[in-house]
């Protein structure tokens, strides 16, 4: 899966290797028996991270992969308490 820049850069403002992200995609695509291609647009549930609060400007502590076109494009930290659904994270469909 190619991994945009952005992505890289939001996982490592919270010290989580992108390399972990990829995996944790991959194993749930692996997990739901979906297909990743360049037709997807999703939202993934990468996990919790363990040192939330505000550090890399957020909050949040439930990571989330946005795969955009096939491509990993951003790396987002939300709060538990937040909306998971595809209207909320702007995607057609929330894998968890």
């Amino acid at each position: 899966m190619k991994v945009h820049e952005h992505a890289e850069n939001a996982a490592a403002s919270r010290n989580i290797p992108i390399k972990d992200v990829v995996d944790a995609v991959n194993d749930r695509f692996i997990e739901q028996n979906l297909m990743l291609d360049a037709t997807t647009d999703a939202a993934v549930l990468v996990g919790f991270a363990e040192n939330a609060g505000w550090k890399g400007f957020s909050n949040g502590n439930v990571v989330w992969a946005v795969i955009r076109n096939g491509e990993l494009k951003t790396v987002m930290f939300r709060r538990e308490d937040q909306p998971s659904t595809p209207v909320a994270l702007r995607v057609r469909t929330v894998i968890a």
